[in-house]
């Protein structure tokens, strides 16, 4: 199907027009679900919300996710659909003095991507060792050589797909990985609701406790959470809007992705937490959670070994199409900077992050690589993945509110849409949301 001549004018860049595009609008939303919905939804939504109150802490989280995050995601995807370019030529396109903008953004994409390769290497070794019918000790794993091979085998896998192009590799992929991904969390949930003690902790989980709804930290976390869980700042939105072609509503989209990922988030987090008190541990064990204390869960249970690689597939299927979203953002930007074919800047991109992933996988090994006494993954998680994603959106809203049209940007947002968002909106996020992510960072300095 020709989709040029059903675009709206507004819709091109005159600088350039991207030739991939999506197949159709259900593999455009199952690709973004994906970039959204990652380990983090499956890992770290539920011990965030179990450091915070339990369901005291789905309130300001849900209100975020709807209201500036849903503002949010319109931008990205706008910005995205109107230059039909990387985060690079996009915010260049607007202006010259804004190419380093989308390079930074870009940069961070790539550095969080190394790191995140890493624990998804540690993800696939304890599918394969469930599925071997053995359970694996964190310690004892990290501390050898296995890192490594598995963070390079993950990398390859990430690379093959995305080396396919958007619809053949990406599309294909998310497709089929989306509908994996739910088809397992709703049978493990069930599972994990019908545990003995089970109900203590979806009530945990679920149940508000209203004294700490007003806790400032709280809303701090969940402003976090909330960029966190849609991928926010990172790119990867933009770049997918950039594939759109057609009349696709960018309102009705935004609204299946965001819907599709708290749901997800909660399916996860009732899951998580059936489990853990179901067997009497601490929800708020943070990290170890999934490496180390679900394991031992499995360990005690009928067909432990199946369920536990049941479960590591689902996490090692969310941690693909949220990878591929990362890996495409540098990928992009490096074809569109350097009009190179997909094949090639794949190619330096998977060499590149392997390069600087390799002191990532060796951090946890018997040579324990750091900085400083800080281990070097610990180092880019806290670097990128804690300020470097949040001063990336940060970047991304100041150059979009303060320096495009806003006319320009609500037509591409409202096109095709029954419901149209008012100008107002844009006002309120162009001095709002940067006042918003300036007291995230200042509060994740100071707790």
């Amino acid at each position: 199907m020709n989709y040029l001549g059903n675009l709206h004018p507004n819709f091109m860049s005159d600088k350039q027009v991207k030739t991939e595009a999506w197949a159709s609008e259900w593999g455009f939303l199952l690709a973004c679900i994906g970039s959204a919905v990652g380990i983090g939804n499956i890992w770290r939504f539920p011990y965030i919300v179990g450091e915070n109150g339990g369901g005291a802490f789905l309130i300001p989280f849900i209100i975020i996710v709807g209201s500036l995050g849903f503002i949010l995601m319109l931008l990205e995807f706008a910005i995205g659909r109107r230059y039909k370019s990387s985060i690079v030529t996009g915010l260049a396109s607007i202006s010259k003095k804004f190419k380093w903008a989308g390079a930074a953004i870009a940069l961070v994409a790539f550095a969080m991507l190394s790191y995140y390769l890493v624990i998804l290497g540690w993800v696939l070794s304890y599918f394969i060792s469930n599925l071997g019918q053995s359970f694996l000790e964190f310690e004892k794993f990290t501390q050898s050589y296995y890192p490594v091979l598995a963070f390079t085998a993950v990398l390859i896998l990430t690379f093959i797909i995305v080396r396919r192009g958007i619809t053949s590799g990406i599309e294909k992929f998310n497709k089929i990985g989306i509908l994996f991904l739910i088809g397992i969390i709703i049978p493990l949930m069930i599972y994990g609701v019908t545990l003995p003690g089970s109900t203590e902790g979806i009530s945990y989980f679920l149940k508000p406790d209203f004294s700490r709804i007003g806790e400032p930290q709280i809303w701090s976390t969940a402003f976090g959470q909330a960029f966190f869980s849609l991928s926010l700042g990172s790119g990867s939105l933009l770049t997918y809007g950039s594939y759109l072609r057609g009349k696709h509503s960018l309102i009705r989209s935004s609204s299946i992705i965001i819907s599709a990922n708290t749901m997800i988030s909660i399916f996860a987090g009732i899951m998580i937490f059936s489990f853990v008190f179901s067997f009497g541990m601490d929800p708020q064990e943070g990290i170890p959670l999934i490496f180390e204390v679900l394991p031992n869960i499995f360990s005690d249970i009928n067909f432990g070994f199946f369920v536990g690689a049941i479960f590591f597939f689902l996490l090692l299927i969310a941690g693909l199409t949220s990878a591929i979203g990362l890996f495409q953002v540098p990928n992009a930007s490096l074809q569109d900077s350097f009009n190179l074919s997909n094949k090639k800047s794949s190619a330096i991109i998977a060499i590149g992050i392997f390069l600087v992933g390799i002191p990532s996988a060796l951090s946890y090994s018997p040579i324990e690589l750091g900085l400083s006494g800080v281990l070097f993954l610990d180092g880019m998680d806290y670097v990128f993945g804690t300020y470097g994603i949040t001063i990336s959106e940060l970047i991304f809203v100041v150059v979009v509110t303060w320096f495009v049209d806003k006319k320009k940007i609500l037509e591409n947002i409202n096109a095709t849409s029954r419901f149209n968002i008012p100008q107002s909106a844009i006002s309120v996020v162009k001095y709002v949301s940067p006042l918003v992510i300036i007291a995230i960072l200042v509060s994740t300095a100071i707790f």
